[in-house]
């Protein structure tokens, strides 16, 4: 926590430097431009004070604007960045959580000055399917500008979801569902061949992630990097960088030359795999070669954009960032839960069995197509407790948004988190019981997906939500029909968080049947 008061004292340093200099340096300027009679001085220096007046009436405006709604007192500067920052950065969601407790379900919170305010929902409103609020980009955009992840609203972003969306659709999925079986199969065999500690069970977990969505995405060209632990410390760089600099000073990528530095640097490291792999894709598809005349897979489908280089790599970047830790971390807290319920695990186990007797939608094969839709429900009651991404933002630009009788004005981000929407027994029955029924066909009529969006809403939505969900649904099968899932209590895990929750360790000890 000292660490955060340093920051904090540093922001406050570097705004009341900039307004006092700013203020000084105009004010010479004119008592210069008036002195010796140089008008072009002269008028700057007008320009820049009144500049300078314009901004802190503004954020006075910005301030009372929002003042009928609920949420702790702002500082000038800083807004509410101590509040959203009492547990550290990488616990914004618990702090979040009190300040749900505290204020209710609306809380307003303004960031530092020069951002957007903030208001923060604990349920889904229907304003967020709304095709004119757009997502909130400001971090992604100073990253990954040319991906979905940092483009903002318009045609080019329908272009990027033209391209990418027919290759990730439920059929296509389900259609290319081998390779995430092979890909589960063989971490599955590795676990059966050691002692059942799995003590590595996390990064065994996130490397089973990068390595379907690769699988999956870029098909046979996908080959592992010869440094794969550098090649996810740059993933993780990439992340970490990202969440920083989402509710942090717009200056805040400047004044760090070390982030700045790594960040780039993981860039560059992970630009490179991914663009062998495009230009791999892109010699094996000839202009020509029958084989590839229609696109096969996402990667052909990229490889074949109407994008510049840059933008097809940091597309393929942003598949990869968007899923590695998300999943993981959905799998590895579905085996805690199963691990703390016999009952549901022993169902489940015999669904995954049952639907591999059967064949599934692969009757031919005898291998299991698609996961039991019990199976399937667990993921989905997994995301309801444990959103691997606590928060989504959207944000208003010209009309104001009612939401528990209160007008929010135009230009605020509107955020819903996910822990709280989850968790509130007004939507959902039991909430902190975990009950994977309540999703199934014959679950309560407003206890479903839609009520927590785990993967986002309106045109903005996560355009690989079935892959994320035939993902984990696949692993999970395979676990549940090779192990029984007992729980550790000897492991301590903490949880760190950057554009997802990323826990220390998973909690279990996987028994081989």
């Amino acid at each position: 926590m000292s660490s955060v008061r340093a920051l904090l004292s540093l922001y406050r340093i570097i705004y009341a430097s900039g307004i006092i200099g700013g203020f000084l340096i105009s004010l010479a300027g004119l008592w210069f431009g008036i002195t010796t009679g140089y008008w072009v001085v002269l008028v700057a220096a007008g320009i820049a004070l009144s500049a300078l007046f314009v901004s802190l009436r503004r954020r006075v405006r910005e301030l009372r604007a929002c003042r009928h709604l609920p949420g702790p007192k702002p500082s000038f500067l800083l807004g509410n960045m101590g509040d959203l920052l009492a547990h550290g950065h990488g616990g914004r969601h618990r702090a979040l959580h009190e300040l749900h407790q505290t204020y209710g379900p609306v809380v307003r919170l303004h960031l530092a000055w020069g951002t957007r305010p903030l208001v923060s929902l604990s349920y889904v409103s229907p304003h967020l399917h709304r095709k004119e609020l757009d997502s909130l980009r400001k971090a992604d955009g100073t990253v990954l500008s040319r991906s979905l992840m940092g483009v903002p609203g318009g045609d080019l972003h329908r272009s990027h979801r033209q391209v990418l969306s027919p290759a990730l659709t439920s059929r296509a999925v389900a259609d290319r569902s081998r390779v995430l079986q092979e890909v589960s199969g063989r971490y599955v065999d590795r676990w059966r061949r050691g002692d059942g500690s799995h003590e590595a069970l996390q990064s065994d977990l996130r490397d089973w992630s990068v390595h379907c969505l690769s699988a999956f995405l870029f098909g046979d060209d996908w080959e592992e990097p010869a440094d794969w632990h550098g090649y996810h410390r740059a993933l993780a760089a990439i992340e970490e960088e990202v969440s920083f600099r989402a509710f942090h000073p717009f200056f805040v990528r400047w004044i760090f030359p070390r982030r700045l530095l790594r960040v780039r640097a993981a860039y560059q490291e992970v630009a490179a795999v991914l663009g062998g792999v495009l230009r791999r894709r892109e010699r094996r598809a000839a202009a020509g070669c029958p084989v590839h005349r229609e696109p096969v897979d996402l990667l052909d489908r990229v490889a074949r954009a109407p994008w510049s280089r840059k933008d097809r790599v940091e597309e393929l970047m942003s598949l990869v960032l968007g899923g590695a830790d998300p999943m993981s971390y959905v799998v590895s807290q579905a085996l805690v839960m199963l691990s703390l319920d016999q009952e549901v695990q022993e169902r489940a186990r015999k669904a995954a069995e049952e639907t591999e007797e059967t064949g599934g939608h692969g009757a031919d094969t005898g291998i299991a197509q698609s996961p039991d839709p019990y199976i399937r429900d667990i993921v989905h009651e997994t995301l309801r407790l444990f959103p691997p991404v606590p928060f989504s933002a959207k944000l208003t630009e010209h009309q104001a948004v009612e939401e528990g009788g209160m007008a929010i004005p135009p230009r605020t981000v509107i955020m819903w988190m996910k822990n709280e929407v989850g968790r509130n027994p007004e939507i959902f029955r039991e909430a902190d019981r975990f009950n994977p029924d309540r999703f199934s066909a014959h679950g309560k009529e407003n206890e479903t997906v839609s009520n927590f969006l785990p993967f986002g809403a309106g045109p903005r939505h996560c355009v690989g939500n079935r892959l994320a969900e035939q993902q984990c649904a696949t692993l999970l099968a395979q676990i549940l029909k090779n192990f029984h899932i007992v729980p550790r209590t000897d492991v301590e895990v903490e949880f760190h968080s950057t554009i997802s929750v990323v826990p220390s360790a998973v909690p279990v000890r996987l028994v081989a049947r």
